[in-house]
């Protein structure tokens, strides 16, 4: 029996063709990067608070004892502490000593399995919209993304929040498309969870606002058929904040505005306003509290001791937000290939624009886009990294499968296919595994990176394990003092732009790097002379 099985089943996958195979293919592709590069990276600045978190999640301690290190830390992290748990409940009287390193470093394999997802409805939605060869071309883009990819590795909810967006976008294109309560009720919960992986996405709640307005208003049915709009919102509010509760254990439901003790001046305005103050409010004191801090953050500013370094770009630093850094890291950092599928795809867009609904999943996904981009580029006053809008490229991928129906003369296609495939691995593997730190060859010397940007864009605190091991290889080379001296020394990009303006390493300014160490050590040859030079200068 067993061997008649075998033989069915392999007939059964010699019939799938070749589309079949690729597509599975991509994804084992994507699993094994990720299993490679979890462990070859080392823990990231955020990371162990994200664990902390987590672990007190699973506990059943979603309070926020730790107000600016758990502020926007969501109960998302507690999947991220379940292979702890598990091994917890196989020996209870496990013991580590380790800090949590491992515990992190294991649940970095959640985030790797659950982002699988993204390119599962990346590739689904692109072949709904534009072809199975569009879908594969989109999960390609994906596979290989540089970005997405360093974060899916990590301990964090930047892939999290790729993942609930794009579901989130894609059940309500459903909604619009065919209606019926089974596709509101995805979406309803699809935007729920979105909600609970980074306080950026309550943005979705204008988003999606203006997305219904606008087609209710088109479709004439806004006070036609108020009766079911009504019913539909309430049931969607419903759905929302139970989901919500239940994430934060209910924890302080209905506590009344009054009773919070906000730290930002906005949050405190409202508190004086006497109609609403003494409203209870049906949200979970620590969502309503991370909210709190998160604003007030971004009310310090960048650079301030609570919030982190400064906004750095272009080797200048600012307290207040750069309106053009994300164009700039999205222009650095993303692959070229991709940055020209996306020119095309700007012109393909432009010349069927005439085509368009307000109802069209294009339509949709663009006002999306373009929604965050002026947010993050006008009114955001802390610049904090690429990871912060990488929940856009699910979205640029997914369209960017319209390509695919361009028609092309064969020959041109097949060799335009063969260089953005070569070119797009060439990139993406010359970094791998540390991904975090990948700029595109629009910065020709890596070593010369940090004059573009800083920050989490290439020194997340990842190459720890890189730069050990290549002290043990070079005995010679140190790791930067802060006291002058001469010698080979190795220094963190994030130290020598110093975007902390802790002043350490001033020493190092005037001197050169004369290479790199994994894209986010510099390595300097410091010369008596050139020692001297500097400190007269200082002096």
């Amino acid at each position: 029996m067993m061997p008649f099985l075998f033989k069915l089943s392999c007939i059964m996958l010699l019939k799938k063709g070749l589309h079949f195979y690729l597509v599975l293919c991509l994804f084992a592709v994507y699993l094994i990067n990720g299993l490679l590069a979890i462990p070859r990276n080392s823990v990231t600045y955020d990371e162990m608070d994200h664990w902390s978190y987590g672990k007190r999640i699973l506990k059943l301690q979603p309070q926020k004892v730790y107000p600016y290190d758990d502020g926007t830390d969501m109960p998302i992290y507690g999947l991220n502490a379940l292979p702890r748990a598990v091994e917890q409940l196989i020996n209870p009287s496990l013991s580590k000593t380790d800090g949590g390193f491992s515990d992190i470093m294991h649940g970095r394999y959640v985030t790797l399995l659950i982002c699988l997802l993204i390119g599962v409805y990346i590739y689904k939605w692109s072949k709904e919209l534009f072809g199975k060869w569009a879908g594969v071309f989109s999960l390609f883009l994906f596979v290989f993304c540089p970005n997405l990819n360093a974060h899916a590795a990590l301990l964090s909810s930047d892939s999290y929040t790729g993942l609930s967006g794009l579901i989130t976008f894609y059940y309500f294109c459903k909604f619009v498309t065919h209606s019926g309560w089974k596709n509101f009720m995805f979406f309803s919960v699809a935007f729920s969870i979105a909600l609970l992986t980074k306080y950026t996405l309550l943005h979705f709640l204008p988003v999606f606002g203006l997305l219904s307005l606008f087609i209710l208003l088109y479709r004439r049915s806004l006070l036609k058929n108020w009766k079911q709009n009504f019913v539909r919102l309430a049931v969607f509010s419903v759905i929302v904040l139970t989901i919500i509760n239940i994430a934060f254990l209910f924890n302080g439901c209905g506590q009344k505005l009054s009773a919070y003790n906000f730290r930002s001046s906005s949050f405190q305005a409202l508190q004086k306003i006497p109609v609403i103050n003494n409203i209870p409010l049906p949200l979970p004191v620590p969502y309503v509290e991370g909210f709190d801090v998160g604003y007030h953050m971004t009310e310090l500013g960048a650079g301030h001791p609570l919030v982190g370094g400064k906004n750095y770009l272009f080797g200048k630093f600012s307290t207040e937000g750069i309106w053009y850094y994300y164009i700039a890291v999205i222009l650095f950092k993303t692959p070229l290939p991709y940055l020209i599928i996306f020119l095309l795809l700007a012109g393909v867009c432009l010349s069927n624009r005439k085509k368009w609904s307000i109802q069209s999943s294009e339509f949709i996904l663009l006002f999306g886009l373009f929604y965050f981009l002026i947010y993050f580029s006008f009114f955001m006053r802390v610049n904090g990294g690429i990871r912060h809008i990488i929940f856009l490229y699910p979205i640029l991928y997914v369209l960017a499968g319209r390509i695919a129906l361009v028609q092309w003369k064969q020959n041109y296609r097949r060799i335009a296919t063969a260089i953005f495939i070569i070119w797009s691995l060439a990139s993406f593997y010359f970094f791998f595994p540390n991904l975090i730190s990948y700029t595109n060859e629009l910065i020709l010397d890596k070593k010369r990176a940090y004059k573009i940007m800083a920050d989490s864009n290439l020194d997340y605190g990842q190459g720890n394990f890189s730069i050990e091991s290549y002290l043990q290889k070079h005995k010679d080379v140190q790791l930067a003092d802060t006291i002058a001296k001469t010698g080979n020394f190795v220094l963190g990009i994030n130290d020598y732009v110093d975007i902390y303006g802790s002043g350490k390493y001033a020493w190092l300014k005037n001197f050169e790097p004369v290479a790199h160490i994994n894209h986010c050590y510099l390595l300097f040859n410091v010369t008596t002379v050139a020692v001297d030079k500097n400190m007269n200068e200082r002096d």
